[in-house]
């Protein structure tokens, strides 16, 4: 999908990761640039997770995101034991490209997709609070341009 000129445009404005993978409690990642964010950083910093986080968001099954089931996701340590879920959530928002790094943001188009993983393996997907199922959320971002099944919404190493 491209977009024209002008034209308004999905973005991704913020990541937030609740006792997900190595995130203990709530980390809020971004903001992201308009148009080209990338995650850098030494071996062991966590930048494998942010993308696993995206991945899980966008229902990829645990063995894809490095997991050989769902409760794995869930944070575990010695200072936060007996966690019972993770949840990521993907905000994104609408804009009009302007000069340079400039953009405007179109009114009322902010929404964000979640998703929850617990204990017993089992997930639940909400866009903007509301509980809804998979394929919802696939239709949503597909209808802004995201095509969940042909793997170009992200780059991997």
């Amino acid at each position: 999908m491209t977009n024209e000129a002008g034209a308004p445009r999905l973005m991704i404005t913020h990541i937030v990761n609740q006792n997900f993978k190595s995130y203990a409690g709530e980390k809020i990642l971004g903001p992201f640039h308009k148009r080209f964010s990338c995650i850098i950083g030494p071996n062991g910093s966590g930048k494998s997770n942010v993308i696993d986080s995206m991945l899980f968001v966008f229902g990829y099954r645990a063995q894809k995101i490095r997991s050989k089931k769902l409760s794995v996701l869930i944070h575990n340590s010695d200072e936060h034991k007996d966690i019972q879920s993770c949840t990521v959530e993907v905000h994104f928002q609408k804009i009009i490209d302007k000069e340079g790094d400039d953009y405007e943001v179109i009114p009322n188009s902010n929404f964000y997709v979640s998703r929850t993983a617990c204990r017993d393996n089992t997930s639940v997907y909400h866009i903007s609070g509301k509980k809804k199922t998979f394929k919802d959320v696939g239709n949503l971002l597909r209808s802004h341009g995201i095509d969940l099944d042909h793997n170009r919404f992200l780059i991997l190493q």
